[in-house]
């Protein structure tokens, strides 16, 4: 009886796909990445900031970094339509986006809380005009690549007068993120961890190993198992 009750129980539960989810993992083979973007993307104040850890992720591959201090959306754009970087994408693997902060950042700085509040719908709008030519752009220039983005994340700390302002504002920026086929890295969880920080906005070395991490999590949960390139 204990026997036929066993059988009876796996056939029953062998069809259901979460069961499945181990075996129907899709090997990731990564030889070269791209990393377009901001300072976040470049590793501002750190050793090579994200690079470093996707090394160690991938570790026979090839990581260029393209990330610009300073750099908009708009700017981004503009650095993409210069054709400087069209090889380095044609042969990517992987292109990894990290833009936005600073399409938000200069409008608080220029007339602070309340020009940003009135701005805020135009803001996002031409920010979301600017990633779809973005992923046009990449998808154009390569058509095997991944394009993974991270989502914008609110460091500052809950102490500080504008913290819940910014967390609704930031929350609301991230739905302008994304399309079929672009894999969104969210990085919410790092906002939480106080000791991660290098200022009030860029990682420190912890704080982009965590990033690295939430970048695996969010491949494995697309159901991807990461390899290094040589395969």
């Amino acid at each position: 009886m204990k026997t036929t009750q066993h059988s009876r129980t796996g056939a029953l539960f062998a069809g259901v796909p979460f069961l499945r989810l181990k075996q129907a993992m899709k090997p990731l083979y990564i030889k070269r990445i791209v990393l377009l973007g901001d300072s976040v993307a470049y590793g501002y104040g750190t050793q090579g900031g994200l690079a470093t850890y996707l090394k160690q992720t991938f570790p026979d591959s090839e990581v260029t970094n393209f990330g610009i201090n300073g750099l908009t959306s708009d700017g981004l754009v503009e650095r993409l339509q210069l054709h400087r970087w069209d090889e380095a994408i044609r042969e990517a693997d992987l292109v990894i986006l990290n833009i936005g902060g600073n399409d938000l950042l200069r409008a608080f700085k220029t007339g602070g809380p309340q020009q940003l509040i009135r701005q805020f719908g135009q803001l996002k709008r031409n920010y979301r005009k600017n990633l779809l030519e973005i992923y046009r752009y990449i998808r154009d220039t390569s058509s095997n690549a991944m394009i993974v983005q991270n989502n914008l994340y609110n460091s500052m700390k809950k102490e500080v007068q504008y913290f819940g302002f910014t967390n609704l504002l930031i929350t609301i920026w991230n739905t302008a993120i994304g399309e079929k086929d672009i894999i969104v890295a969210r990085l919410n969880a790092m906002g939480k961890n106080r000791s991660i920080w290098l200022d009030s906005i860029h990682p420190n070395e912890d704080g982009y190993k965590i990033m690295n991490d939430l970048l695996k999590t969010t491949l494995a949960d697309r159901g991807y198992s990461v390899h290094s390139g040589d395969h």
